[in-house]
């Protein structure tokens, strides 16, 4: 397949290397010093604890047309608050029979990247995988799992869907799955992250701290049930297996887990406050869904990072 991975950040670079070096043709979007650096000197990835380290030349751009033509498959892997510049400088290589999977945070990306590409060419995405730029042109993977999960937007699998997760399997990625309930699969993860990237984002520390405090796991709960209730107002299919797999993932997060809006926060970098927090909160009112754990936390962060310049 001919790929474009759209930011080459730790999810998109890492994902990218794994399908360039199974014989893929891909193009890698990115900017600044990392695009030189993989320009000059090509990608490394490292797996979790900096072993099994991995280098290949690749072919970098600063925009999509660069590249010249159209993809089959581009990975959508940017900040949610580039979407709106970034699916406009990858709508003139969106052909016919091109697939776009967003890989994001929040649940909102196949309605954002819709405002500039076609609705049919979008599927909906998500990953558990955790990874960073160490360093310009160096991706470290930081979780244990590089699980991706493929669905189409609004209906059960299609052979688009099986075509591009075998292509994560032939890439080394096991835990690539094909999902039937996209909305469910989205909406797990946003169970999930919501929580802890707001409360981390609060008070900086790691999550093992913060279920250690007293009233701390007592505190995800409630915000997990808060998004449960806000989704199931939507229509999205949480049943109560669906909360019970989400708690089990934070009952296993320790004091070596953060999270990157955590992460943003500390490094006074753009934070992803309205996709995460602040989409909690206005999906509630939408839904006539009250949220008081979540508006209380929103108003805290949207105070903290206005202060700090890094939301807008």
């Amino acid at each position: 397949m001919r790929i474009l991975i759209m930011g080459s950040g730790g999810i998109g670079g890492y994902y990218g290397a794994r399908l360039l070096k199974a014989g893929n043709e891909v193009v890698f979007v990115a900017r600044g010093a990392h695009l030189e650096a993989m320009q000059a000197r090509g990608l490394e990835t490292r797996e979790v604890g900096g072993g099994d380290v991995m280098v290949q030349p690749v072919q970098a751009v600063r925009y999509p047309a660069d590249a010249g033509g159209t993809f089959d498959f581009i990975l959508f892997a940017v900040k949610t608050y580039d979407n709106d510049e970034a699916a406009a400088a990858v709508a003139p290589v969106v052909g016919t029979e091109t697939s776009v999977l967003p890989v994001q945070n929040g649940i909102d990306s196949v309605e954002m990247v819709g405002r500039h590409v076609p609705r049919e060419a979008i599927l909906a995405g998500s990953t558990d995988m955790s990874a960073k730029i160490l360093e310009p042109g160096i991706i470290q993977r930081l979780s244990q799992g590089s699980r991706i999960t493929v669905g189409e937007a609004a209906a059960p699998r299609t052979p688009r869907v099986e075509r591009i997760v075998a292509a994560f399997h032939e890439a080394g990625i096991p835990d690539a799955v094909i999902t039937d309930d996209s909305q469910r699969a989205l909406w797990e993860k946003f169970m999930f992250l919501a929580p802890v990237a707001s409360v981390n984002s609060c008070t900086g520390l790691p999550t093992g701290r913060i279920k250690a405090a007293e009233g701390g796991i007592e505190l995800l709960a409630a915000l997990r049930d808060e998004i449960r209730a806000v989704g199931l107002a939507t229509g999205v299919n949480l049943p109560d297996e669906a909360v019970e797999r989400v708690a089990g993932i934070h009952g296993r997060l320790t004091d070596a887990h953060t999270v990157s809006m955590q992460r943003d926060f500390e490094a006074g970098r753009r934070v992803e406050l309205e996709t995460l927090t602040g989409t909690v909160v206005r999906r509630g009112r939408a839904v006539g869904v009250s949220t008081p754990l979540f508006s209380a936390l929103y108003a805290i962060l949207r105070a903290k990072a206005e202060s700090m310049g890094i939301v807008k």
